[in-house]
């Protein structure tokens, strides 16, 4: 099992104007991890920014990602991995497939942007949302997944597709399940096996649900999982992390068959690198 890192692991030092999706590298490298999970809303913003942002508006429904697209970035990112010697592991994209019918168009414009940008970094995994909507677009959804999914794998045969349990239709996963699994259900058999979920445990309504709900959310995504995040939160003196229950989550990977990666997410504040640091050395414990 290979071990990334997150660019959400820098989340404070990106909102705060002092980081970009060109640094993670160098931060890869400085906690001896050596591949890297990006978020493309993290990337910098691209030349003639002030004219690509108002024309990309006047698309309808264009997802705020879609102008900070640019090959010099894409190819800026690949020097710098490849000067600090790190691997890109995975390409995330912040996709929306219950858009209404007006938006798809530009929806599918971003998601081929994203699959060309993971096929130019030479990326094995692209990460997909599902999107917020009521449950009446399940079917949408689920048949425009499918879609995505069947094109995307035929024409990148060395990509999988993974969909984060993430906001939106996703914090209920039985509904992310259901849609899931109907659309793996309307793939081939040897597309279906490069199609899956990203097994994040955090990504729960742990106030609203029982603990046993969350026990069976946690194995049937397991089960269905082709990425896994490490979630961590905080750490104590003598650097656990209380927020999740770690070996437990590892043991439900193990029980599954698992055959993916797993990216660290740093989900609190504070200093990064060090959060990082701590979250690879309780992998390794764990």
């Amino acid at each position: 099992m290979k071990l990334a890192v997150s660019s959400w692991s820098w989340h404070d030092d990106y909102y705060a104007g002092r980081w970009s999706l060109l640094d993670l590298p160098a931060g890869a490298k400085a906690v001896g991890i050596g591949d890297i999970e990006c978020n493309d809303f993290m990337m910098p913003p691209p030349r003639l920014s002030r004219l690509r942002q108002p024309l990309l508006r006047l698309l309808p429904g264009a997802p705020p990602e879609l102008w900070r697209y640019s090959r010099a970035t894409l190819d800026e990112l690949a020097a710098r991995a490849q000067q600090e010697g790190v691997s890109i592991l995975s390409w995330t994209i912040n996709s929306d497939f219950s858009v209404p019918a007006r938006h798809w168009p530009v929806q599918q414009l971003y998601l081929r942007r994203g699959l060309s940008a993971a096929q130019r970094l030479g990326v094995g995994l692209l990460r997909v949302n599902l999107g917020q909507a009521d449950a009446v677009m399940d079917e949408v959804v689920g048949k425009r997944l499918a879609n995505f999914a069947d094109k995307a794998l035929r024409r990148t045969p060395g990509v999988q597709i993974t969909v984060e349990n993430h906001w939106g239709i996703s914090t209920d996963i039985d509904r992310h399940l259901r849609i899931v699994r109907e659309a793996a259900r309307q793939l081939p058999p040897v597309l279906r096996e490069r199609f899956g979920c990203c097994f994040d445990p955090h990504n729960m309504p742990h106030d609203k649900v029982s603990g046993e709900v969350i026990e069976r959310w946690w194995r049937e995504l397991a089960a269905e999982a082709n990425h896994f995040h490490f979630k961590t939160t905080a750490f104590d003196e003598k650097g656990e992390d209380a927020s999740l229950p770690h070996a437990h989550l590892l043991e439900l990977l193990v029980e599954a068959g698992y055959e993916g990666d797993a990216a660290i997410e740093f989900q609190g504040e504070g200093d990064a690198v060090e959060a990082v640091r701590r979250s690879r050395e309780l992998f390794e414990r764990v």
